[in-house]
């Protein structure tokens, strides 16, 4: 496999992560996580364009960086599944958490 495919899968499976939190993502996540997915979608973007539009060719070194920015993602999804994490979300929206105690109205001892 050439190092060029390579680049292309990888910067396309990067733009698919941080597809995938940016249609989780609203109003409610932080801006500095939205602004810091937008950098991260942008990049992924302008890689997979480099080839063609300036004839940049990718290189061992930058694939590393690339695959382990994948990787990254990839771990992280689970945090993800059930929608944005907690941390991601301003404080004053972030869900009140209680015991399941409290919606049951039962208390074990």
């Amino acid at each position: 496999m050439s190092l060029l495919v390579l680049h292309e899968a990888l910067c396309a499976a990067v733009w698919y992560t941080v597809f995938c939190r940016a249609v989780r993502s609203d109003h409610t996540v932080r801006l500095d996580v939205r602004l810091s997915f937008i950098a991260l979608g942008l990049a992924a973007s302008l890689g997979m364009a480099a080839p063609l539009a300036w004839g940049w060719q990718p290189d061992w070194y930058t694939l590393v960086l690339l695959a382990s920015i994948t990787l990254v993602q990839g771990v992280t999804a689970a945090h993800w599944q059930a929608g944005v994490p907690d941390q991601f979300i301003k404080p004053e929206c972030r869900p009140r958490r209680r015991r399941a105690t409290d919606l049951t109205g039962r208390h074990h001892v």
